[in-house]
């Protein structure tokens, strides 16, 4: 601790402070509010959302499934995006202060945002969250639609096997739905799944993906089992699945069932019983052969090992016989 000749320690040595939280660019948070994630153009009507809470112009994103070698990293940006249903088109606010930048203009990047929230007429520029409804596409800044709606979900990430909140009347289960503020269409503000949050941290767009992802594989398998439900229906059960080599050498295979007598019987049902027994007494006639060829080149003193325990057999005791038998008895 100092007087050594060395460094004297500062207190930002010793007293371990709290970090402070990485904070991102303003610019770059513009960007993702202002640009298109796909082309990086700016904004314009028509604009779409996908699931993750990621901004597109609709144009850029058909061109991109009519070519996805047209943007060269579309696969890494929108690769989760399989078709248009997977996109919510937004219902926007236009900024009446905004002015388009020019082709001409170095920046794409406009000075001001081109859509603002309809209740506080703020900018969407990054500054702020801002939600997009499911139902309608109307588009909010979060404080704002909070505070005309105090009982809207805030846990956003879980959208799996989510189920609305209902209170039963009369044994009828009713729904808490309200109406948007910008077009009256009703919604149930209670449920997870009922808003989108637009360009959402790191963490919570990839909880999201993992939901996007076990939704499908879900959907995947309710469709295979409605299949297999018809089939039955229709007394004939088909499923989209692969034959297994087993399963053909199943069908192909012929069961044989056993008759009265224990004996088998053909496909036909005639009993074929005196032709096994007769190939039962010819395997055993043949061991019993292969048997005695062996024991004739073998010695007296090994002859008597094998011999049966009563008496003697060739006049030679069956010394061994009796000592390894007395044992095993």
């Amino acid at each position: 601790m100092g007087a050594d000749g060395g460094s004297i320690p500062d207190r930002r040595d010793l007293v371990r402070t709290k970090a402070t939280a990485e904070r991102t660019d303003r610019s770059l948070l513009r960007e993702l509010y202002v640009l298109c994630a796909l082309s990086k153009k700016p904004l314009s009507k028509p604009v779409v959302l996908d699931p993750l809470g990621k901004l597109y112009n609709k144009d850029a994103v058909l061109e991109y499934f009519l070519d996805k070698s047209k943007y060269g990293d579309g696969e890494q940006i929108c690769g989760h995006l399989k078709s248009l249903k997977d996109l919510l088109t937004l219902n926007l606010t236009s900024n009446p202060d905004y002015t388009p930048p020019l082709a001409t203009s170095n920046s794409q990047l406009p000075n001001r945002a081109p859509f603002v929230c309809p209740l506080t007429l703020r900018e969407m520029s990054g500054i702020i969250p801002f939600i997009a409804l499911r139902s309608c596409g109307c588009v909010f800044s979060d404080n704002a639609i909070r505070g005309i709606i105090p009982n809207l979900t805030k846990d956003v990430r879980s959208t799996v096997n989510s189920s609305s909140k209902n209170t039963a009347v009369d044994g009828v289960e009713q729904k808490k739905e309200v109406a948007c503020p910008n077009c009256g269409k009703s919604f149930d503000p209670t449920l997870p799944t009922s808003i989108i949050p637009i360009n959402p941290p790191k963490e919570i767009q990839d909880t999201l993906l993992e939901n996007l992802l076990l939704i499908r594989a879900s959907s995947k398998s309710s469709k295979k089992r409605k299949n297999i439900d018809k089939s039955v229906d229709g007394n004939s059960i088909t499923t989209s699945e692969p034959v297994t080599k087993s399963a053909k050498t199943s069908a192909n295979t012929t069961t044989i069932p056993a008759s009265k007598n224990g004996l088998a019987s053909n496909g036909n049902g005639n009993g074929n019983g005196p032709n096994v027994a007769r190939s039962v007494q010819e395997k055993l006639a043949e061991q019993e052969k292969k048997r005695l060829k062996a024991q004739e080149g073998m010695s007296e003193a090994v002859k008597a090992m094998f011999a049966p325990k009563e008496g003697k057999r060739n006049g030679v005791d069956e010394f061994f016989g009796r000592t390894f038998t007395r044992y095993a008895a």
